[in-house]
Order: structure tokens, then sequence, then C-alpha cells
């Protein structure tokens, strides 16, 4: 009786086993991938890298995969060959920020730092811009032309108090204060000769060293005009920046932009030059000004517009003898016209605030309105600062 006891239980823990053991041989088996069996994460790292050197950067995405599968939270060395190969394919924004995650994890890549700075100064991203050159600063605090840089970026957003920090930090350096008139000289004897490449290496060499001698921008300006260089604009984007309450500058960037027929970028910088006159120096002559702008909205195809600065030319001139009810009435007839409005702020402030108030509300909505079309707050360097009186 207790042998077949036995037999009975020692058959159950047999049934038993053999359930256990069928549904793991039936089981489809995990399938092996063989880059992750036999590859470590730097393994994978360099045949990324191989990849891209050998001219086939989009391979290199696949080792970039796996490696991360392996490191969820990838050192720098994987977001700089990240970035190289989406640089490779014509990626460019994306290859940006990769740049921008890899300095995330290692700061001291001053290289990358600036590559990134300048990438964003070029496409007239002031923030951007000026957050890498600060990166840049706060390794390299003695660095002269990133505080130059730094000084115009923090101007184009309307930060006055750092601008003049590192303006004066730049001027406090009196190396070549002595030198000042001999090197005026020199400039304008390479310009005369048209030495254009000598005259733009010496003009910034010693512009950080007197920030707001304009003889410096007007010889750079020259110099690279002469050379159709591709920085031309860039010494415009200083010049406008440094002089920043003047109309003139604004007015031979816009007319730069114009000869490159960017209408609507024109416009912002006449746009511009205009605000500084009302704001500034109210009793100069607009015409200029005013028929650059004309000019622009012409070229724009703005037929409306083009007949509202018509009318706006003769206020102008008028606007002594200007009754407050004709200039509404004019307002009224072009009243989504930016330049009017604007005029509309000027005239009356000094004669009825109330109206004056009622005008800024207006040229707000009208804008906001424009905003997209006109590219009012994302287009150029100048962007973020008010154009409102």
């Amino acid at each position: 009786m207790i042998l077949r006891s036995r037999r009975i239980w020692q058959f159950s823990v047999l049934v038993t086993s053999l359930f256990l053991v069928v549904p793991s041989i039936l089981a489809e088996p995990e399938p092996l991938n063989p880059v992750k069996a036999f590859y470590g994460y730097e393994d994978l790292l360099r045949m990324a890298e191989d990849k891209i050197v050998q001219e086939t950067p989009a391979k290199a995405f696949d080792f970039l995969i796996k490696a991360k599968e392996l490191n969820p939270d990838p050192d720098y060395r994987y977001y700089n060959l990240s970035a190289q190969a989406h640089m490779k394919l014509g990626q460019i924004i994306d290859g940006i920020h990769a740049y921008e995650e890899s300095i995330k994890r290692k700061k001291d890549q001053l290289d990358l730092v600036l590559y990134i700075a300048d990438f964003y100064e070029k496409e007239k991203k002031p923030r951007e811009a000026l957050f890498y050159t600060k990166l840049y600063l706060e390794q390299k605090p003695n660095a002269k032309y990133r505080l130059y840089l730094a000084a115009i970026l923090s101007r184009q957003l309307g930060l006055e108090s750092d601008y003049e920090m590192y303006i004066q930090n730049l001027e406090n350096d009196k190396t070549f204060v002595s030198e000042k008139d001999a090197l005026q000289t020199s400039l304008l004897k390479n310009i005369k000769n048209r030495k254009w490449k000598e005259a733009d290496d010496l003009s910034l060499r010693y512009l950080v060293y007197f920030p707001r001698e304009e003889g410096m921008y007007e010889t750079l300006i020259l110099a690279r005009r002469g050379r159709n260089a591709d920085s031309l604009e860039q010494a415009y984007i200083w010049t406008s920046t440094i002089f920043l309450k003047e109309t003139r500058y604004f007015t031979r960037y816009g007319v730069y932009l114009q000869e490159k027929q960017r209408y609507l970028e024109s416009l912002t910088l006449f746009r511009r030059g205009f605000y500084n006159l009302l704001k500034y120096d109210p009793n100069s002559d607009a015409k200029e000004i005013l028929f650059l702008i004309r000019q622009s909205y012409a070229n724009l195809g703005k037929d409306r517009d083009t007949l509202a600065i018509d009318s706006l030319v003769k206020d102008f001139q008028n606007q002594k003898n200007l009754t407050g009810t004709d200039l509404e009435n004019h307002v009224s007839t072009y009243r989504k016209n930016r330049e009017y409005l604007l005029f509309a702020i000027h005239w009356f402030s000094s004669r009825n605030e109330t109206k004056a108030n009622e005008y800024r509300k207006k040229l707000k909505e009208r804008d906001l309105e424009f905003e997209e079309s006109e590219f009012l707050r994302v287009m150029g360097p100048f962007a973020a600062l008010p154009q409102e009186l």
C-alpha cells in the first residue's frame, strides 16, 4: 500500500514537471542581436565614426541607435558623432541641436561653443548666440573679440547695462590709444590704395580697442564692400547696433539689403530708421527714409501702402499746419499703414496724450495682425527691440 502511494506521488511530480518544461520549450526564443551581443558601447561609437569618415553617415545612425540602447544616457562623444552625421547629410539644425546636447555634457569644448555661437549670430538669433558667447567667456573671460560680440548681442536684445559693461571692459584697455591717429591714417591709406584685405584685417584687429570709434566702422564697411565679402552684412549689423540711435546706418544697411532684393528685410531696416528719426531727431528731413520705405512697398507690390507714404510725406512736411482732424482722416484712409500710425503717435504725443495712446493701441493691434506676414518679431537682429513711440 505504501509502495503504491509512493508510485502515485512520483507520477504526479513527473507530470507537473513536464507541464512546467513544455511552455519554455514551445516559447519563441529571443532573437540574438549580433551587434549588441559582440560589441560594447565604445565599439559601436568607433564603428559609427568609421561610417562618417567613409562618407556613409546615414549608416552611422544604425550603430548610434544600438549604442544608446546599451547606454540610455550617452556621453558627449555620442552627440558629437550624431551631429557630424546630421551635418554630412545636410541636416544642419539637427546637427546644431546634437552639438548643444554635447556641450551640456562637456562645457569645455570651446571650439564647439564658438562654432554654435557663430552659427546663431549668422542666423540673426542674438539670444542663442549670446548664451553660447557667455558660456565661452565664463572660461575665457579676457577674449576681446568675444567680449565685443557679447556687447553687440546684448544691445540687440535691449540689455543696455550688459552692453555698457562689455564695452567699458574693452575701452578700459588703453594699449593702443596713443596710436589711434596713426592707425586711422593707415586704414585710410589702405582704402585709398584699394588694399581691401589689409584694411579689413586692420579694422577688425583694432575695433575691439575702439568699439565706439565711428571711423573704424566706416573703413570696415568700405573694405568689405571693396572685397565684395560675405561678411559685409555683419559689418552693417555691428555698425547699426553700436550707433543704435542713428538713422543713417539703418538706411545704409537697408539699401544693402535692397541691392540683394531682400525687400521685406530692407523694409524692417527703413522702418527702424523712421522710428529713430521720430524718437531722437524729429526735426530732421524724413524725405529720404520715407522715399526708401515707399520704394520697398512698391517692390513688395503693396500698392495701398505705397499710396499711404505719398500722403504721409505731405503731412510730414506740413505737420506744423496739420490739424488733428486732417491727420485722423488720413490715418483712417490708410489705417493699416504702420508708418502713418507711428507718425500719428508722434504728432499727438505733444498735443493730445489720449489720442496718442489710442494710436499706440491701434499700432499694437496692427502689428499683431501682421506679425507673421511681416516677420515683425522673428526676423533680423533687431526684432527684439521696441518699435513703438
